[in-house]
């Protein structure tokens, strides 16, 4: 039985959640990233501009379509932690923990295919729970609609099941582990260079550093000691392979960071079996570990959504870890107050400016290297300039 105290506790947190998100997207603009995803010839971008055309090119609308998703995934957590954890109180927690990490408060905020990816694995995770393979082999199929950033899932499935000696379940990986090869095959160009080292501090910025040396923590102790389950599968083959290129070359972790981030229901499960295996006069160790723990999550959490201030206290704007997801907005909003609807400049700035209806054009050129006799744009946030363009007619 669902105590009801439970759904309260969780739907309150979703509630604040989405709140505080919500403010946070009130200073964003599209990002080069976001820019490329939206006019990509990928299913993901085709369906985004279908989605624009319904409602008239409407941000909004795109930025709500993954708060819902955001929202979605938080539920399904809490679904799977059903099977996971003993408690219902400890599935909430595992649900909020997970909807206030840092990595998965940005994938709220963004355009990104990994707020997909982990839409669709955690409905396979739910399915393999209770035995609905048949259902599990078509959602399987949808992925392939978003393959790219699937190939970790597919290799869990296929060692899942060779570990279990799930012939069925083994060549269903292999099957899909085929089929994202000849979608999307596997390029190993390059002179060979070392990435592991910044691959591991995304992974900590994504978590919180104290959380990811956690989860590296239980999923070794769970390879020594404890079952193996389908999640422990997806998330250690995730990080595992990540790694393991890493070392060689670049990496696209968004490929690989959603199966890692939807291990929180098995690290919460974890904690709690040390800390209620213990009398309590010896739990005042994991109480000032869960204080700093959770302390270094929150100020990451409170980082990103509060991001905006940080301008105050920047000399150099540029160097603002959003900044790359600001101003153009404003910008655009300049230009069409001027009656300028197309521009000329850097191809970066072109296509994120194409999003809010400016093109490319040739009667005025858009720099922000200083250009005597030209009109100046500048773009502030609580009275501080943080950024400057230059106007001029050619």
């Amino acid at each position: 039985m669902i105590l009801k105290i439970n759904i309260y506790w969780l739907f309150g947190a979703l509630i604040l959640n989405l709140s505080l998100l919500i403010f946070s997207l009130s200073g964003l603009s599209i990002s080069y990233y976001e820019a490329q995803i939206y006019y990509s010839n990928s299913n993901l971008g085709a369906i985004l501009r279908y989605i624009s055309s319904i409602f008239n090119s409407n941000e909004t609308m795109l930025r709500a379509m993954f708060l819902t998703l955001h929202i979605a995934n938080s539920l399904l957590i809490y679904a799977i932690s059903l099977k996971i954890l003993k408690r219902q109180s400890d599935c909430v927690i595992a649900a909020i923990l997970y909807m206030f990490l840092p990595g998965v408060l940005v994938s709220a905020l963004i355009i990104n295919q990994e707020s997909i990816a982990i839409f669709l694995t955690l409905i396979i995770i739910l399915l393999e729970q209770h035995s609905k393979r048949i259902l599990m082999s078509l959602t399987l199929a949808i992925t392939l609609l978003f393959s790219e950033p699937f190939i970790a899932l597919y290799l869990a499935i296929m060692l899942f099941g060779v570990f279990n000696r799930d012939k069925k379940m083994a060549i269903l990986g292999v099957i899909f582990c085929i089929a994202w090869y000849y979608l999307n095959g596997f390029d190993a160009s390059g002179k060979p260079r070392g990435y592991f080292l910044d691959s591991m501090a995304v992974f900590a910025a994504v978590f919180s550093p104290l959380l990811f040396i956690y989860f590296i923590y239980t999923l070794y102790r769970i390879a020594i000691k404890e079952n193996k389950s389908f999640l422990w599968f997806i998330s250690t083959t995730a990080i595992g392979v990540c790694m393991l290129i890493s070392m060689r070359q670049r990496v696209e972790l968004e490929i690989f960071l959603p199966f890692c981030v939807i291990f929180v229901p098995v690290m919460v499960r974890t904690f709690f079996a040390s800390y209620r295996s213990r009398l309590p006069q010896f739990r005042t160790t994991h109480k000032i570990a869960t204080i700093v723990v959770l302390a270094t999550l929150a100020i990451n959490s409170l980082t990103i959504i509060f991001h905006q201030y940080l301008y105050l206290f920047l000399d150099k704007p540029s160097n603002h870890f959003a900044y790359k997801y600001d101003i153009v907005k404003e910008l655009a909003n300049e230009l069409k107050k001027m009656g300028i609807t197309s521009v000329s400049t850097n191809s970066t700035l072109s296509l994120r400016l194409k999003f809010y209806g400016i093109e490319n054009g040739k009667e005025y050129k858009l720099s922000q290297k200083y250009q005597k006799s030209c009109k100046n744009i500048k773009i502030s946030k609580f009275n501080k300039t943080i950024a400057t363009f230059y106007l001029c007619k050619k």
